[in-house]
């Protein structure tokens, strides 16, 4: 009878510590995510229902970059509308010749997260000289795995150079945020 009357105390007081961290960490992502300029939150429960929101955050997110004549800013936004792991992966593969990371290396890094025969070594999102008037003609929503993540195949148009770079980009939601979680950069 005394062991289950302290079971049954364990198991309340376990139920009241799970519901308050519950509680706290939500409310406290309420507020870093409120206090956040540079994202919108994301309102509905699945946000791959809606993938025009979904085009029209991607689009901007790469015309503001592409084409953005402040550079560090450009930089900045586009860091924050990236998952940490894809934009040190990414910084990785455009800078591994230079920092002497062998391709063996950087494949040995990433494999556990990402594919790295679509990495590409060129800028994000698209060739460094391609920074100038881009137009993005394709941003057509391929997939989604839950509620998430999507795909969307997207094709950035360099009009100076008369270039396409095709990409399959995934985005995620986390902490009611839309990133980017991975490019794969096709030929």
């Amino acid at each position: 009878m005394k062991r289950h009357n302290l079971m049954l105390k364990i198991l309340f007081i376990s139920a009241l510590l799970l519901g308050s961290c519950g509680r706290n960490f939500s409310e406290k992502s309420k507020e870093i995510n409120s206090s956040s300029l540079i994202q919108d939150s994301i309102k509905s429960k699945n946000t791959f229902q809606d993938t025009t929101y979904v085009k029209k955050w991607l689009t901007k997110v790469i015309l503001d970059y592409v084409n953005s004549d402040a550079s560090k800013v450009a930089d900045s936004n586009l860091r924050s509308a990236m998952t940490e792991d894809y934009y040190n992966y990414k910084l990785d593969a455009i800078t591994s010749e230079y920092s002497g990371m062998t391709k063996e290396e950087f494949n040995e890094k990433w494999k556990m997260k990402f594919n790295t025969k679509y990495v590409g070594n060129a800028g994000f999102l698209s060739a460094p000289q391609d920074h100038g008037k881009i137009s993005v003609p394709v941003c057509s929503y391929i997939k989604s795995s839950g509620d998430s993540v999507g795909v969307f195949h997207v094709v950035i148009h360099d009009m100076q150079w008369k270039t396409d770079n095709n990409l399959d980009i995934t985005t995620i939601v986390r902490n009611q945020k839309l990133l980017i979680g991975d490019v794969k950069e096709y030929d």
